[in-house]
């Protein structure tokens, strides 16, 4: 069995986000952490599945409080009730993370390894929404020319976290979608190391079922990288900028 949770935050899911547990744990992950963040009450039977699953755990919030906030909703359980485990692997629920790369993931993890691991798509593919092109390629040259570090998707939310990471990552400023380029700034600063794992860039109509809102999303993501530059200069982090600045020679 693998040893670690897979957490799915999940807003309003598809129905077919029961069968895609179960294939999860059929496969081995050790436990599964679902977070409802405030769904509609016409989902209520979704997570009734859910809850009966065997290594299965529903988590809920009466309101919806954010992606950020359901991840360290599960990374505080996860530290309370199964601090045995590897890490955790974090993925979202409307189907873009094939089972396959979950568990590529999860199988990335090694017990004692610090390194954070990204799974990354391909956006030069000709089916990737504009939306999910624009708002990754914001990020990720920002990133390039503020840290000199290439990172190929910034916003991937198939995440692979040692479990040593979860006690900072759960004190981590952000609620929304914003909390996972805090994410990644922070594992930078901390000079954790990241490998980036290529994954199946999957979009299910037209990525129609994202809350993720490309504009305003992305505009507040920018902010939050900003903020960090100005962080660290103000610490006066120079050891951290040297590196960068070899980098991006």
């Amino acid at each position: 069995m693998l040893r670690c949770a897979v957490i799915i935050p999940a807003l309003n899911p598809p129905e077919s986000l029961v069968e895609y547990v179960r294939t999860l744990l059929a496969r081995g992950v050790a436990r599964v952490i679902v977070v409802n963040d405030g769904s509609d009450a016409s989902t209520g039977d979704i997570f009734r599945q859910l809850s009966r699953l065997d290594r299965c755990t529903v988590l809920s919030h009466p309101v919806n409080q954010g992606k950020g906030r359901a991840l360290k909703t599960a990374f505080a359980y996860v530290l309370q009730e199964a601090a045995d485990l590897t890490g955790v692997v974090t993925a979202d629920a409307d189907g873009q993370h094939h089972p396959d790369d979950v568990c590529r993931v999860v199988s990335a993890l090694r017990r004692g390894d610090d390194t954070l691991i990204l799974g990354v798509r391909d956006f030069d593919q000709a089916h990737v929404p504009w939306r999910s092109r624009f708002g990754n390629r914001l990020t990720s040259r920002a990133i390039r020319w503020l840290f000199g570090m290439a990172i190929d998707d910034t916003q991937t939310g198939l995440r692979g976290i040692p479990i040593q990471h979860l006690s900072w990552m759960s004190e981590l400023k952000g609620e929304r979608f914003e909390y996972e380029m805090n994410m990644l700034l922070n594992a930078i600063r901390r000079r954790i190391p990241i490998r980036q794992v290529p994954i199946r860039t999957l979009y299910y109509q037209r990525n129609a079922g994202s809350h993720y809102r490309s504009i305003a999303d992305s505009l507040r993501i920018f902010v939050q990288i900003v903020l960090d530059l100005v962080v660290s200069v103000r610490r006066g982090d120079e050891a951290l900028w040297s590196e960068r600045g070899r980098k991006r020679t």
